[in-house]
C-alpha cells in the first residue's frame, strides 16, 4: 500500500467518523436519582444503570467501553446491537462521567441509533427509522 493511498483511507475514515450526528439528553433528572447512591462501583455499572431497557425485550446484547479521560472523568460507551425491534436495529449511549468521592455524576449524554437494513439509515445517525 502507498503512503499516498494509506493517507486516503485515513482522511475517509476520520470524515465518516467525525460527521456522526447525536442527539443530546439532559442528565439532571438522573443525577437527581443518583445523587444520594454510594453503591455504583463503576461507570459501566453507571452506563447499565442509565440505559433504562425494558424488561420484556429479553436478555439485551451490550457492549460496553470505557476510558479515564482526566481528573476523575470518565466516557463510557454503550451499544446495544440486534435489538428486537422492527425498524432500529442498534442504539448507542455516550456517557461522560464524574466521581466524586463515592458518588457519580453525569455531564454530558449523547444518544444514536441504526435501523436494520430497509428501514432507514444503517449507519450511526439521529433520523428516525421507519
Amino acid at each position: 500500500m502507498t503512503k499516498r493511498t494509506l493517507i486516503s483511507i485515513l482522511m475517509v475514515i476520520c470524515l465518516t467518523s467525525c460527521s456522526e450526528k447525536f442527539k443530546t439528553i439532559d442528565p439532571t433528572d438522573f443525577n437527581k436519582k443518583i445523587s444520594t447512591r454510594t453503591d455504583i462501583k463503576s461507570v459501566e455499572q453507571l452506563a447499565r444503570l442509565f440505559y433504562d431497557f425494558p424488561e420484556n425485550e429479553g436478555i439485551p446484547h451490550l457492549e460496553i467501553e470505557s476510558r479515564e479521560l482526566m481528573d476523575n472523568k470518565f466516557e463510557v460507551t454503550l451499544i446495544h446491537d440486534n435489538q428486537q425491534d422492527d425498524s432500529q436495529r442498534a442504539t448507542k449511549l455516550i456517557l461522560i462521567a464524574e466521581q466524586k468521592n463515592d458518588t457519580w455524576s453525569i455531564l454530558e449524554i449523547k444518544e444514536n441509533w441504526r435501523c436494520y437494513q430497509g428501514r432507514g439509515h444503517t449507519d450511526w445517525g439521529i433520523e428516525y427509522c421507519n
